[in-house]
């Protein structure tokens, strides 16, 4: 009845949505849903469960904030990490007094040749 007042207010959309509701609860009930979930959320253990997952997630959490990285424990370790992996870029090209001399004039070019050198392409 309340659905087909729903269906002349809003439209059928709202009325099959609002049967459909209907027939999950009932569905849910049929095959004992309802009946869990009430038992689980009126059950003092299963609230003592839940803090304890709760505290355990705490825990973890803190412990995680509290760790420090063993690299950067102290100053001197930073850009000690051992060599650049393939294909990673390079702050910029070491330029020494010949390579200043046979420069463009372009930085872009120049850094360009750079990249070429190094991959030993000239």
């Amino acid at each position: 009845m309340l659905s087909v007042r729903q269906a002349r207010a809003k439209g059928w959309a709202a009325s099959l949505q609002m049967a459909a509701g209907g027939f999950l609860l009932m569905g849910a009930s049929a095959i004992g849903i309802v009946g869990f979930v009430v038992g689980l959320v009126l059950s003092p253990m299963a609230w003592v469960g839940v803090g304890m997952l709760a505290a355990a997630g705490l825990l973890f959490a803190a412990g995680q904030k509290l760790e420090v990285p063993k690299a950067s424990a102290t100053a001197d370790a930073v850009g000690e990490a051992g060599p650049a992996p393939k294909g990673a870029v390079d702050a910029g090209p070491r330029r020494g007094r010949k390579q200043q001399q046979s420069s463009t004039g372009d930085p872009e070019l120049d850094d360009i040749e750079a990249i070429l050198r190094r991959h030993g392409i000239q």
